[in-house]
């Protein structure tokens, strides 16, 4: 067989040498698989490639990697104390590294430390300065302004802004220069040579749905006096995303007609100031897929689980011919040079969590760069089957069921409604999901009624019905009991923020369903989430939505009682394990507090675990491991009594 051709019809797995020792002495041992191999931060960024196509460059165990593909030799450079994200090559002479946005606790609260002004670092690893230092003067959070974009010459620069201006910052030098000034608007477009040529300003923004006037002012050549384009009120009509295309010198927008469930894509030429749709259809959820360069390559929905149509037909021959070695996972380009001879792509799938693989034009060969989790390396992990069910008012849910293989029938069940209520789970690995599917257990993950990602019908669904979306999760474990998989004796449902709300309400509302119940950072009384008027509360969503998902407190009182988990208590039968974090800016750890101390009160089983310093999620590996081990200890104990 010519080597030449060994890439699209067989799988070519090698090892970059370094590497091959390095990842391997991470892989775990055959054995029972611990709580901290699936609570782990990720163990390498993304990697990344030169735009001559000579080196990679990733983050791994706090160190930035800079791997020569030429004689396989690698180079490494430390932290310096630093947490590093990811990194990005600007030319072929230097990285940014971007640093995590910690923050560190100090009594019972957060305090944010300076930590995400990118360091410049150069290709032979070696320290460079902090980006946005001044000199000798020492940092401070007024010295930090928004990366908008890197500019690639004999003298690379950062375009960001300050006061109205595009501010230039030489990353060698750290000199800065005073550019153009902005357009009107709060989202600016540049082109590779940095400047503007497009800006987007919202004249009246839904936070949770879209945009339903905005502005888009661009310059039809670079240095011209700037033109709007108006897209105005229309009836039933939100503005989801706006693009600025250089390669072909146009404006893309979306909008939903929430009538029709229908969403579009349409292009305005810039040149003969022409409108054309550009592409139609009834997922909310379409968008296009942009290469780094900046050409249109393809058009991503989500549907069962994240797809892109690859318009772009070396993009499409390149993804399909990897698709076939993966045929279950997720591929996707991490990262390509504009030539298209060197590529690194993300392969994941929920029994496989992401892997990185480097293609070379030159020898056609595929070669595994590392993974995220090492130690779950060729262990079996679960299977994730998408799935629908039959609602008992004849309305089709969606969902996810994650188990291993040789889990036998009449296994355990955890029900785990996601957070939002418009949000989704979508198909990959989930590492909470997995971990309980590795000890025996069947997951279902219900996309209850209120759920984004399956129309807009289906979204509003459960407004003001909250009931409904609580009988989804009881309509999804009759359903699994039907077919014999699972133990209807042993279920537990386990859910953070909304999804928190949910395994509270599951236990009030249906409670000879569940044998106990996990609420992360749920709300249990919904009048006092209605009376906080602080959008900081909702995370950035807008009242009028939560008004439109839960009541208005004065019209619908009768229905916020009747759904409200802390006024059922006395209906609660299982055991609750309660779990907040005391820094949480989304839902206040009062909720938790308030349940606790209601159920106590009624002399309920109720477990409380509130963990210090975490925000409304965990943060890291430690707190992920606090956290799940507190959930593995609870459900064991209560299954052990049932069974």
């Amino acid at each position: 067989m010519n080597r030449r051709d060994l890439f699209l019809t067989s799988a070519a797995f090698l090892w970059l040498g370094p590497l091959a020792t390095r990842s391997r002495a991470d892989t775990a041992a055959p054995g029972p698989l611990k709580p901290e191999f699936f609570t782990r931060d990720a163990f390498m960024s993304p990697p990344q490639l030169s735009p001559d196509g000579t080196h990679l460059a990733w983050i791994e165990n706090n160190q930035i990697i800079i791997h020569d593909l030429k004689d396989n030799s690698e180079k490494g450079l430390n932290g310096a104390g630093n947490r590093l994200e990811v990194v990005q090559w600007v030319g072929n002479d230097y990285l940014v590294v971007y640093l995590k946005d910690d923050e560190v606790p100090k009594t019972t609260t957060y305090v944010k430390v300076f930590s995400h002004s990118p360091m410049v670092i150069t290709r032979d690893a070696k320290y460079v300065r902090q980006l946005f230092q001044r000199g000798d003067k020492k940092l401070t959070y007024d010295d930090l302004a928004p990366v908008v974009r890197f500019i690639d010459g004999p003298a690379p620069y950062l375009i960001t802004l300050e006061r109205g201006y595009t501010t230039h910052i030489d990353l060698a030098t750290g000199k800065r220069t005073t550019g153009e000034p902005l357009l009107p608007g709060s989202d600016h477009f540049f082109d590779r040579q940095g400047r503007e040529r497009m800006s987007a300003e919202v004249l009246d923004g839904k936070v949770s749905y879209g945009a339903t006037a905005v502005v888009v002012n661009y310059r039809p050549q670079p240095g011209a006096a700037s033109q709007a384009l108006r897209l105005p009120k229309q009836d039933n009509i939100y503005y989801l995303g706006y693009q600025y295309s250089e390669f072909d010198n146009s404006i893309y927008w979306s909008e939903f007609d929430y009538t029709k469930g229908l969403c579009s894509i349409w292009r305005h030429d810039i040149a003969s100031g022409e409108k054309s749709l550009y592409r139609s259809g009834p997922n909310k959820d379409m968008t296009l897929t942009f290469d780094p360069y900046g050409h249109i390559v393809g058009i991503t929905t989500v549907t069962d689980r994240v797809h892109t149509e690859w318009t772009a037909p070396y993009h499409l021959k390149m993804v399909g011919a990897v698709e076939k070695f993966f045929p279950n996972a997720f591929v996707d380009i991490a990262d390509m040079t504009e030539d298209g001879r060197h590529i690194v792509f993300l392969v994941s799938a929920p029994e496989a969590p992401d892997s990185y693989y480097y293609y070379s034009a030159q020898t056609k060969d595929l070669v595994r760069v590392g993974a995220n989790y090492p130690e779950l390396d060729g262990q079996a992990l679960a299977a994730m089957t998408y799935v629908t069910y039959k609602a008992r008012d004849g309305l089709d849910i969606p969902a996810y069921v994650t188990a291993r293989k040789d889990t036998p029938p009449n296994a355990p069940l955890i029900v785990m409604p996601h957070g939002g209520p418009r949000a989704r789970d979508v198909y990959g690995f989930d590492y909470q999901a997995q971990y309980f599917a590795s000890k025996g257990y069947v997951v279902l993950q219900p996309q209850y009624r209120g759920s984004a990602g399956f129309g807009d019908t289906f979204e509003r669904a459960g407004n003001i019905h909250l009931d409904k979306m609580t009988t989804d999760l009881e309509d999804g474990v009759r359903y699994l009991a039907a077919q014999g998989r699972i133990d209807p004796k042993r279920v537990g449902v386990a859910g953070w923020s909304w999804g928190g709300y949910l395994a509270e309400a599951a236990l009030a509302f249906t409670p000879e369903t569940y044998a106990c119940g996990i609420a992360g950072a749920g709300i249990s009384d919904l009048f006092d989430s209605l009376e906080d008027d602080n959008d900081i509360f909702w995370g950035g969503y807008s009242m009028e939505y939560w008004q439109g998902v839960i009541g208005r407190p004065m019209r619908d009182s009768a229905q916020i009682h009747a759904t409200s988990p802390i006024e059922h208590i006395d209906a609660i039968r299982a055991p609750l394990l309660l779990i907040h974090g005391d820094s949480d800016d989304n839902v206040k750890v009062r909720h938790s507090r308030k349940m606790n101390d209601a159920m106590k009160r009624a002399g309920k089983d109720v477990t409380y675990l509130e963990v210090k310093f975490m925000r409304h999620g965990p943060n890291d590996a430690a707190q992920r491991l606090t956290v799940l081990e507190a959930m593995d200890a609870f459900v064991t104990k209560v299954f052990a009594k049932v069974g």
